[in-house]
């Protein structure tokens, strides 16, 4: 499965949860995908001036001598936001990383421009509903994913997360139909309830499908395009339309007492077995 835009999976390491409780950023990895592969990476250790506790290191492998070494936070967080430029934002667990990137980014004035986040356990949650865990290494061992090197690290984490966005994308396409995946799909999925994405995503596609198909032409009579409804109702034509709520095209009509109706430009074209045979629901009429 294929993005349709380009995404980057963001990780950082970090010596502690918050920033807010003085955390700062000892590691990040950043892995640009585009299509349905990786092209792109920026990944490094990062000094923050910061002691690393004895549980960080425990858990991540990462020393005071290895971040003591490293680039400065004021050489890596510049041309880790230049890297992510305007794409939409993905990490598991977005809201920490995202947390992570502001906090640093304000610290030195900059103003990153990404195009959103997604994130993968949100997602996971609503498209896999019901799983035992939704930690990274459980999650993407359950769907056959491994890590590449250790976890805990940025890069490994990154790389992990990232074939598990594709995994989820690619289940969705073969679920409802999608040729490729727009992230700003995603970004609305994270916003649902579990319950409610099936029949989102359905509409969501119809409306794409609709969207995209070859458009019926309308029969012109006298300046006035009108239409006889199978029920025998006569109707003129107003315009086409794009319904705000969900970007679906509709038919905006009016009947002979001036009211004004909308229906779906699917729907308006709609063939329907009646009594046996097919009919248009609304048939061109020519004068």
């Amino acid at each position: 499965m294929m993005f349709e835009k380009p995404v980057v999976m963001i990780d950082f390491e970090t010596s502690g949860m918050s920033p807010d409780q003085g955390g700062r950023v000892t590691e990040v990895a950043a892995l640009r995908i585009v299509g349905g592969e990786i092209v792109d990476r920026y990944v490094s250790l990062i000094n923050s001036n910061v002691r690393i506790p004895y549980f960080i290191t425990e858990l991540t492998g990462i020393t005071q001598a290895m971040v003591d070494k490293a680039p400065p936070v004021s050489e890596v967080l510049p041309e880790l936001v230049e890297f992510i430029g305007t794409d939409t934002l993905a990490a598991h667990n977005a809201s920490f990383d995202e947390k992570f990137l502001l906090a640093e980014s304000d610290r030195l004035g900059l103003w990153p421009a990404h195009d959103g986040v997604i994130c993968s356990v949100k997602l996971a949650r609503r498209v896999f509903p019901g799983l035992s865990t939704y930690s990274l290494g459980p999650l993407a061992a359950s769907m056959g994913i491994r890590f590449k090197g250790a976890a805990h690290r940025a890069e490994a984490d990154a790389e992990v997360a990232s074939a598990l966005m594709l995994h989820i994308a690619t289940e969705l396409g073969q679920r409802y139909g999608y040729p490729a995946i727009d992230p700003r799909l995603l970004q609305d999925i994270n916003k649902l309830a579990a319950v409610k994405v099936p029949a989102f995503l359905k509409k969501h596609r119809a409306a794409e499908i609709a969207a995209d198909a070859e458009p019926v032409p309308l029969i012109k009579t006298r300046g006035v395009q009108r239409f006889r409804h199978y029920k025998g109702g006569i109707y003129e034509l107003v315009c086409e339309a794009t319904q705000e709520s969900d970007l679906s095209p509709v038919i905006v009509y009016r009947s002979h007492d001036g009211s004004i109706w909308t229906r779906p430009r699917s729907v308006f074209f709609e063939m329907l077995q009646i009594n046996g045979a097919e009919v248009m629901r609304f048939t061109p009429i020519q004068e």
